[in-house]
């Protein structure tokens, strides 16, 4: 084993590990892999031709990602609802009708929070600018 210098290091050019990494399952495996790794490939996807209903599984999964559910679209009249407190009360009596799906109406509620936060924040920046060009 090579010594350390004072400052508990080892000296340059030398390793405090001279046999290296040891070799890992995950290192054998991706050897394998690069080797046979087209060969397997091109059994998988003959197989999958062939009517092999698990070989075809396996690479329309690598092949297609699995689709996400997705709200539909929904439209919600906002005439007359005053400023963003008459929106969300809107919304919230939109999906206590059940016009709206629960989940869809809390989500736009909590993105109204968000936008109303981020104006204050606007209008406190605004009125403090004002306030520092007076002075």
């Amino acid at each position: 084993m090579s010594e350390r210098l004072p400052n508990g290091q080892f000296p340059k050019g030398r390793s405090g590990n001279p046999a290296g990494r040891p070799k890992s399952a995950s290192t054998e495996l991706r050897r394998s892999l690069a080797e046979h790794g087209t060969a397997v490939v091109e059994k998988v996807v003959s197989a999958a031709l062939a009517g092999d209903m698990t070989a075809a599984k396996v690479v329309i999964d690598r092949l297609l990602p699995p689709l996400k559910a997705q709200p539909a679209p929904i439209h919600v009249d906002l005439e007359g609802a005053d400023g963003l407190a008459g929106v969300s009360r809107r919304l919230v009596d939109e999906a206590a009708a059940g016009r709206v799906p629960a989940d869809v109406a809390s989500q736009l509620v909590a993105a109204l929070g968000q936008v109303a936060r981020i104006t204050e924040i606007d209008e406190l920046e605004r009125r403090l600018a004002a306030l520092e060009s007076a002075q």
